[in-house]
């Protein structure tokens, strides 16, 4: 008798999966599917390389005062390809000198007349209308916001104890930005590096549930610098664009300092509009409230000069606010009205205040009869490191070794994976009929998900990537292969089921859940562009 459980017994069956796999897959695109789906993405690819405006020009050139030019140059320590445009002046005794570098946009050259973001830097300008107000007798700097913002229900006496002193010396207490604000502002600088402020709600009502994070400490608030502009337009009854004007800019000649939602509707004309890095565009900052921080507020490299020789013979108003009276962030720094004293050694101590934005920054500062104003319009090169060595400043790093500067390495090392993951998974799936990771066989609703995520990847890496030193042209070959594998899949559509998943419960909702994220995040991307580039 013949063993059931033997190989020559008539119930015995070999294992039958491999072909029960084999009979799933279906055939293998023909060379002239994928010949034609190359095509398509070659086209596509190229002409995006051609078309978008990602990547610098290139090495830039430092124009103007020979000696300060060479000053600059060794600031930017080798890093003249992340300039966009950059203007630096520079005034020692009856002498003043000034060299300019780049573009606004990327045709026209920057002058010392171009519009910069101020960011932060526009902080003196609030605290010294506010000193102004003091020394006149108009508004006491004890003066507490509960006496303020008598309308507002405040969610701690603390905040209503703080004084408008506090506020211009950041001891409020009070958070960089309103907490309830903080994941729209993180997802904007995160991912869209959009203005990081447009989500903010009005001052009063995030001033009514505030509380102070480090009261009686040293905290930079933003959001204390926004209620220190209200609570100046409440005391004056008049409105802070137009308080400053009267009190700061006027008087010292400063009419191409200009706040977005009060004296334009946008960038001045011919402004250097601002860039993440050097040909990589962002939106320009334009929340109104917050104008007294610095956002939404343009000046000159001339404005901000005659600011400098202002402060430096004593005739600007407001002159109380730079005397420094309160510890700063460091023992090497003390804080006046925003106004900061720092001690950089050898001799350099500098009056200063620096501000940036996610494509921009600025830089002013003096000692005894020598001031500096640096400009730029790309954030990854910081203002405030090639001022403060044009100054003497010892030990100051370089752009090149400053914070915001990532290395060529670094920026190939960061953006490349993200660059060559989305099309290798797309390209892999529609060779091998099944994912590379998890090997899942192919179906539709793979079709649509994998080159829809991969797309989205894409979009995500070309905002915050860096293609200074990343060639473009990878991009396009990128968005080419994810191109050419939809084309394929779209062969494939009628040789596949619609869902191939032991549980097809569950494989129905995540692909749902997958299309909608990848769906969410390109709409993002392709939004930051438009207020960026439209």
């Amino acid at each position: 008798m013949t063993s059931p459980h033997l190989p020559g017994s008539p119930s015995f069956t070999r294992p039958a999966a491999p072909e029960a796999a084999r009979r799933h897959r279906p055939p293998r695109a023909p060379v002239r599917v994928w010949g034609g789906a190359l095509a398509v993405g070659a086209v596509v690819g190229v002409t995006a390389s051609l078309l978008l405006p990602m990547g610098g020009s290139g090495p830039v050139e430092v124009e103007g005062d020979p000696a300060l030019a060479d000053a600059v140059t060794e600031a930017l320590g080798g890093r003249e390809a992340q300039v966009q445009g950059l203007s630096v002046t520079l005034v020692d005794g009856g002498t003043t000198s000034a060299v300019t570098a780049g573009t606004t946009d990327g045709t026209a050259p920057v002058t010392a007349d171009t519009s910069f973001e101020t960011g932060s830097v526009f902080k003196v300008i609030t605290a010294m209308t506010l000193a102004d107000l003091a020394e006149n007798g108009e508004v006491e700097l004890d003066r507490t916001l509960g006496e303020v913002f008598t309308d507002v229900d405040f969610a701690t006496p603390d905040v209503a104890d703080i004084t408008l002193e506090e506020l211009a010396t950041h001891h409020s207490g009070l958070a960089r930005m309103p907490m309830e604000g903080m994941w729209a502002a993180g997802v904007s600088g995160g991912l869209t590096l959009n203005d990081a402020y447009a989500w903010q709600p009005p001052v009063a009502d995030s001033l009514a549930v505030a509380v102070p994070v480090t009261p009686g400490e040293w905290a930079y608030s933003n959001f204390g610098f926004a209620v220190l502009g209200e609570a100046l337009a409440r005391e004056t009854g008049t409105p802070y664009p137009e308080l400053v004007r009267d009190r700061v800019l006027d008087p010292l000649g400063m009419s191409d300092t200009v706040i977005i939602g009060a004296d334009l509707d946008g960038p001045p004309p011919g402004a250097a509009l601002p860039h993440w890095e050097a040909g990589a565009r962002v939106e320009p900052w334009h929340t109104t409230s917050y104008a007294p921080a610095g956002i939404g507020t343009w000046t000159t490299a001339a404005d901000l000069t005659r600011l400098a020789r202002a402060v430096m013979d004593g005739s600007a108003p407001g002159m109380s606010a730079v005397r420094p009276t309160h510890d700063g962030p460091v023992p090497e720094t003390r804080l006046g009205l925003a106004w900061m004293t720092t001690e950089f050694g050898d001799g350099v101590e500098l009056l200063q205040h620096s501000g940036g934005t996610y494509g921009s920054s600025a830089f002013v500062a003096v000692q005894d009869d020598r001031a500096v104003v640096a400009v730029s319009n790309s954030f990854q090169v910081d203002a405030s490191l090639i001022g403060a060595r044009v100054m003497g400043a010892p030990d100051v790093p370089t752009v090149a070794d400053g914070s915001t500067t990532m290395t060529p390495a670094m920026t190939l090392a960061l953006t490349l994976p993200l660059v060559l993951l989305p099309p290798l998974l797309a390209v892999t799936l529609m060779l091998r009929r099944r994912t590379l990771v998890g090997q899942r066989p192919l179906d539709r609703l793979r079709i649509v998900s994998m080159p829809l995520g991969a797309l989205a990847v894409l979009l995500v890496v070309l905002r915050t990537g860096g293609w200074v030193y990343t060639p473009i042209a990878v991009w396009g070959l990128a968005l080419g292969l994810v191109v050419a594998a939809l084309v394929v899949g779209v062969w494939y559509w009628p040789r596949v089921p619609a869902v191939r998943a032991r549980v097809r419960w569950i494989r129905i909702p995540f692909f749902a859940l997958s299309v909608v994220c990848s769906t969410g995040l390109a709409a993002l991307m392709l939004w930051a562009f438009s207020v960026a580039y439209l």
